[in-house]
């Protein structure tokens, strides 16, 4: 979404992947701040007492309307909060193009919860998959070629389904941890065959495909 306003988008990328995506209307998060709003008082799940890691929504205008969105790092003792957040700064609150830490008490509209367990420390109790989260980095044909841990898991995964990689690694069909010419076309194959974004790197999308998508027959 070229050239809109990002607070909302901002986010949803910091949850998704962090592998706790918010599927407010798409299944990497939200982009207009209302709909936030309207999704977490439809589960339940809007408070106006901050804890950290709650989706804060702010209302410049007092019309009901919200205009910017973060994620609560710190509660403080007189109950202001300091915030973290995508699209803003100084001089503009809700679309100043920087990520900032800002200190927040006023205009204010509320707060979204996901679900937390009591224990001490506890994360953020939303849907993730049962397997291994998305490392981080995209991985994509390069020289030299990217390898790793990572290449490795994913490989093997890749081979789980099926797929033959090369002649390498310990099953023979390519698991050597080494991401080359072999495995990009493999990746492209399977972007297509999904529906994914075809763009040759895996991203957390195509990383959770890997385990996600049903495996489809010969």
């Amino acid at each position: 979404m070229d050239e809109q306003p990002w607070c909302a988008m901002f986010v949803s990328y910091c949850f998704y992947n962090a592998g706790l995506p918010l599927n407010i209307t798409t299944s990497k998060g939200f982009a207009f701040c209302p709909f936030g709003v309207d999704w977490f008082k439809d589960k339940g799940l809007w408070y106006r007492v901050p804890q950290v890691g709650d989706v804060v929504f702010y209302d410049w205008e007092s019309d009901r309307v919200s205009d910017h969105v973060g994620m609560v790092e710190q509660v403080n003792a007189d109950g202001s909060i300091v915030a973290i957040e995508g699209n803003t700064s100084v001089g503009n609150n809700s679309n100043g193009g920087q990520v900032m830490r800002r200190p927040r008490q006023n205009n204010i509209a509320g707060y979204g919860r996901p679900h937390y367990d009591s224990s001490p420390g506890s994360r953020l109790l939303l849907p993730h998959p049962p397997h291994p989260l998305w490392p981080g980095r995209y991985i994509a044909l390069s020289s030299p070629n990217m390898e790793g841990s990572d290449v490795l898991l994913w490989q093997r995964q890749m081979v789980q389904r099926g797929w033959t990689l090369g002649s390498g690694g310990t099953t023979g069909k390519g698991d050597d941890s080494i991401f080359s010419e072999s495995d990009h076309k493999v990746l492209i194959k399977f972007q297509e065959e999904k529906g994914l974004e075809v763009d040759g790197k895996i991203g957390p999308q195509s990383w959770n495909a890997a385990w996600e998508s049903p495996i489809t027959p010969d």
